[in-house]
Parts: C-alpha cells; structure tokens; sequence
C-alpha cells in the first residue's frame, strides 16, 4: 500500500507541474510550491487509504487465514496420503512376508514328507526281506513237519513184522510156508501184497534179509504173455527180477 500511495503522488506532482509549466515558466522555492498545496491534493488520498487500511488488512488476513487454511488441509491429506504409503508399504512387507513363511513351510512339509518316503521306502524294504525270511523259515519248518507227521503216520500204519528195506516196508515170512494165492491173500489182509523188485539196488538189500534155503514168493506173474512178467497188483512191466537156477517156478506150490 505505501508504494501506491507514493505513485500516486508522484503523478501528480508531475501533473501539477506540467500544467504549470505551460502556463506560466516561474522559478520557486519547491518548500513554498508545496507547503499547502500537496497537503491538500494528497489529503483525500491519504484519507481514502486510511478508510480502506482496515479493509485491506482485513483481507489480506482473510487471505493469510484461507491460505494457512489450505496449507493445513494439503498437510494433513499430505499427511493421509504418507500414511496411506506407508500402509500399504507395510501391507505387502506383511504379505511379501507371509508369502516368504509360506513357501518356507511348504519347503518343510515337502521335506518331511521326502524323509517319510525315503524312511517307510527302506521299512518297507527290510519288512519284506523279514517276511521272506519268515516265509522260508515257515516252509522249512513246514517241510520238517511234514516229514515228521510222515514218519509218525508211516510208523502208525507199519504192522508189526514189517521192516523197512530202502524206501519201503517188507515183511519176510519165515516160520509159515503157503502156496503162492494163499500168500497173496494173507499179504492182502495185512493190509499190502506180494512183492515186486522195482530196482537192482532193492533186489540187493532185498536179498541180503533171506534165507538161502528158502524160496520166496514174489508178486509177478506172466498170465498175459510168456515170459513177460508183470506186478500182480498193478499189472504193471518194467519190473526187476533176477532167477536163480531152475527158476521162477510156474507152480503155486
């Protein structure tokens, strides 16, 4: 406001200046020149200024106010704004984070779960080896008992006066001399029938049990053809035999 007022004197101690000059060119004293009368040119300026002084502080404050007001609404959504950064900064530090835990704990549980495969893999491995070893264990036990119960039910059904030669059971009848069908009958009701030799070694160990100056029958018979001699129980050929002298008798004595 002191500038205005200072251009508007200014202007018009050039004005009054220039109209003076054209009417009249008069040297004085510039105090005299202005003593009254740029009091009373400048008076209702001055007093216009002083009227609308207020006025204007007024407004310049109602200016200053509004803009502190503005500078302090722009702060606190400056403010608002910072804080919403950082809570969203915040946020996905949260969930950069959590997403960080996570795959953390499914490499974990993906490791847990390697080392229970790998460990139930070689349980189950070595159960399988001990079920096989079981197993082989229960068959030779199987097998043992097996010839057991066969040795026991061989020994329940021998008669007495059977003795084993080889692998089978004979009974050599040395006190009661029969004719060959009442041989075969007796043998039948002792539950077996007359021999027949299978092989060289039985015919051996066979003969090593026998008299001498005895004659034994023999389950074989050449009813089908001459010569050709078959077990009377099974009619079967194949059969080892070897005669002494004079033998086999065609007889039934």
């Amino acid at each position: 406001m002191f500038r205005l007022s200072v251009l508007v004197l200014n202007l018009l101690l050039v004005s009054h200046e220039f109209s003076a000059g054209t009417a009249k060119i008069e040297i004085q004293p510039l105090p005299a020149l202005c003593n009254g009368y740029c009091f009373s040119t400048l008076k209702p300026v001055m007093e216009y200024v002083a009227i609308h002084q207020d006025k204007w502080n007024t407004c310049t404050e109602i200016l200053a106010n509004e803009t502190r007001k503005d500078q302090i609404q722009l702060n606190v959504q400056l403010d608002a704004l910072k804080a919403d950064v950082s809570n969203i900064k915040a946020s996905q530090l949260s969930k950069d984070e959590k997403l960080d835990r996570m795959e953390q704990e499914q490499f974990a549980i993906h490791e847990s779960l390697e080392t229970i495969n790998r460990y139930l893999t070689v349980k189950l491995d070595r159960t399988k080896l001990q079920l096989e070893a079981i197993k082989n264990t229960m068959d030779y036990k199987k097998a043992q008992m097996d010839g057991y119960f066969s040795a026991i039910i061989g020994i329940q059904c021998v008669q007495p006066g059977f003795e084993k030669i080889g692998d089978r059971y004979f009974y050599i009848e040395e006190d009661v001399e029969l004719n060959w069908l009442d041989a075969q009958a007796k043998c039948r009701r002792m539950g077996g029938h007359l021999a027949s030799i299978k092989t060289k070694q039985e015919f051996d160990a066979i003969v090593e049990k026998l008299d001498d100056s005895k004659s034994y029958f023999l389950g074989v018979n050449e009813n089908t053809k001459t010569g050709e001699f078959v077990s009377a129980a099974s009619g079967k050929s194949g059969l080892y035999h070897e005669w002494g002298p004079g033998e086999p008798h065609h007889n039934n004595d």
